[in-house]
């Protein structure tokens, strides 16, 4: 049994969700429950086969094990692509690639605002799709082609 599990049997009454707890969630989180721990509402999330909580209005998770914070930039590095995208909100899942209007959706996949799905200039190497590092170094490729490339996806 994973850990996850276990926490999911030590909380058998799970509350209501509100929209106050939908909201503190950041988008990497699709599995969670939200339960009254020690007289404090709780926010429990799956992170891979781990747990981590919050308590709602704070936007700090605590990994359940070891208690350590789980900074915004770890959550972020969960995001395939992130470093590809600009104003993005970790909250929200809204981005910009290439001045244009992107959304991470809950099947895991940038798409723009018409559903299409972006297509970056770089393709994942294996062993990234769940922990993504910053490639703040790397070049970017000619715009131009990137330009061309999204028109011929749109199509």
């Amino acid at each position: 049994m994973i850990f996850w599990e276990k926490v999911l049997l030590k909380y058998p009454t799970k509350l209501q969700a509100s929209e106050e707890d939908a909201e503190h969630l950041p988008i990497v989180f699709s599995e969670w429950f939200v339960a009254y721990d020690q007289g404090e509402r709780v926010i429990f999330v799956q992170l891979h086969d781990d747990c981590v909580w919050s308590v709602p209005p704070n936007k700090v998770w605590t990994d359940y094990n070891s208690s350590k914070e789980i900074s915004l930039e770890t959550l972020t590095n969960l995001v395939p692509y992130f470093h590809q995208v600009t104003d993005f909100n970790l909250y929200m899942g809204k981005a910009k690639f290439n001045n244009k209007d992107v959304i991470w959706t809950p099947i895991h996949q940038w798409k723009y605002r018409n559903n299409r799905t972006v297509h970056f200039n770089e393709t994942l190497t294996k062993g990234t799709n769940s922990k993504l590092s910053s490639n703040k170094g790397s070049e970017k490729s000619d715009p131009d082609k990137d330009t061309v490339e999204t028109y011929y996806c749109l199509w």
